[in-house]
């Protein structure tokens, strides 16, 4: 699934589609992900390729990569993040490997963490917009219903914290959405995983990992949408969750990507 945000800078409106990442896909829910991040950056106006900087030698995959975007017509840019953990000799090297394989419109170097060099980036993504009427209304956020909105938050948190065990070896669902009297919202969420290992590594000793991560993920979807959320999860195991159509439909992916 690609995710857009929707960033209102000056008179031009920029439409971010963060895309899932690209890797050597070998299972059926891998080669969806992997196709439509190609579609997604095939049909945009700027491809911006995002690198972690710490990583400081090109490896197989991305060198692959790299070769592909030589293909593109539009105009490709390099996102390097985390500068602010490496020293500068390391950089300027890492820079050097990139450009020789890829000739980049622009190169820009970020700390997403603290905010170094995103406001330069924003500002030259700006620039780069189509003169065209806005195609979302100014307070919108995302073009993503917050029914998957909520799916993919938790989702989100559950790689970030348990990426090395399972990664991408789930399936979030967003059940039920329950509006309280008080503007509160009640929303039920299901996870679904392949292996009854994986749904224990998603509970953790005594449910602490998903105790711990629903209370992350509740309070971005408090920050989010704006009110207070009620949020409960179950861990069920599904064998076909990764391969289910109709279940990954339902959740907004497209299997026909």
């Amino acid at each position: 699934m690609s995710l857009r945000g929707i960033v209102i800078r000056g008179s031009s409106q920029i439409i971010f589609t963060d895309t899932p990442g690209i890797f050597k896909a070998n299972r059926f829910l891998d080669r969806i992900m992997v196709k439509s991040a190609w579609k997604s950056s095939n049909d945009s106006n700027v491809t911006c390729l995002i690198y972690d900087a710490t990583k400081t030698k090109i490896n197989e995959n991305t060198s692959n990569i790299l070769h592909s975007l030589n293909k593109f017509n539009n105009q490709v840019i390099l996102v390097l993040n985390k500068v602010d953990l490496i020293k500068r000799k390391t950089l300027l090297p890492l820079i050097d490997s990139f450009k020789n394989i890829t000739n980049f419109d622009k190169i820009f170097m970020v700390s997403a963490l603290n905010g170094d060099g995103t406001e330069d980036l924003l500002n030259w993504l700006s620039e780069q917009m189509p003169e065209c009427p806005f195609l979302y209304d100014v307070d919108d956020i995302s073009d993503l219903p917050v029914r998957q909105m909520a799916s993919e938050i938790l989702r989100e948190k559950l790689i970030l914290n348990l990426h090395q065990e399972i990664p991408y070896n789930l399936v979030v669902e967003t059940e039920s959405w329950e509006t309280k009297d008080d503007a509160s919202v009640k929303i039920c969420q299901n996870i679904y995983v392949s292996r009854k290992s994986h749904k224990s590594i998603v509970i953790g000793n005594s449910g602490n990992n998903i105790k711990r991560i629903g209370t992350i993920a509740r309070k971005e979807m408090q920050s989010i949408f704006d009110f207070k959320v009620h949020l409960f999860i179950r861990v069920k195991v599904r064998e076909d969750c990764l391969v289910d159509t109709k279940l990954l439909q339902s959740i907004g992916i497209d299997t026909n990507a």
